[in-house]
């Protein structure tokens, strides 16, 4: 994404007054979550094992914060 629309992103949500928040892996290509399964590689696609780590905490931390688990 360009800068210009990310720019354009966060100006919207801060506008909104939405509780949000944006994550940028420097470096990560398209689709760096998941591992390759053949030993097709498009440009810009590609696995990054380190960000991959961190997006999955991420998202595991977003869950838990959205969707509380009660007893």
């Amino acid at each position: 994404m360009p800068a210009e629309q990310r720019d354009a992103f966060t100006a919207e949500m801060q506008a909104a007054g939405v509780d949000w928040r944006l994550v940028v892996f420097g470096g990560a290509l398209h689709a760096f979550h998941h591992p390759p399964v053949d030993q097709t590689v498009l440009p810009g696609v590609g696995h990054h094992r380190q960000h991959a780590q961190r997006a999955w905490r991420d998202i595991v931390d977003l869950l838990a914060e959205c969707l509380p688990v009660t007893q």
